[in-house]
């Protein structure tokens, strides 16, 4: 996404962009509607602009212990700061883009490639409470219950129980 100076020195206030990820190269994480929502206001601040908003993403998930598909909400917040000054360049803990004051324009696209990517959690669960599957007939827990029963004469752990 692109933002151009004109809407910088505007110093634009919680306005709403539609991004399409077909940009965002995202790899197999998929987003429903291949739409990411952002609001994004604008403020001066030394040698430059602060961008700053809320990044908005409806990812199609598939849950680690049923396998069911589902669609969860991740909001990120955007902060980053344009500026041509390079002390700040190499800080660390805030994004910052080199703005020259002679560009027309800012391409926000890598950040937001980054937020998405940062938004998708390491352990998908469609509810907290998920039950997963079945060890032995692989039947969703959360559907139904199954009539397996596991052997009580399974001798299989005996060794490890001695110990």
């Amino acid at each position: 996404m692109k933002l151009f100076r004109s809407d910088l020195e505007q110093l634009i206030s919680n306005q709403l962009f539609e991004i399409s990820t077909d940009n965002l190269g995202l790899g197999e994480l998929q987003v429903a509607g291949n739409i990411i929502m952002c609001t994004i206001s604008v403020e001066t601040a030394a040698n430059g602009y602060r961008i700053y908003g809320k990044l908005n993403a409806r990812l199609k998930e598939s849950c680690d212990r049923c396998l069911i598909n589902f669609i969860e909400d991740h909001e990120s917040n955007i902060n980053v700061i344009l500026t041509n000054d390079d002390t700040l360049l190499n800080e660390k803990n805030i994004d910052i883009i080199r703005f020259a004051g002679s560009e027309e324009f800012v391409d926000l696209t890598p950040v937001f490639h980054d937020l998405v990517l940062l938004a998708e959690p390491f352990k998908k669960l469609c509810d907290n409470d998920c039950k997963g599957l079945c060890s032995n007939c692989g039947k969703n827990l959360n559907l139904t219950t199954c009539a397996c029963h596991l052997s009580k004469d399974d001798t299989r752990w005996d060794f490890l129980k001695k110990i």
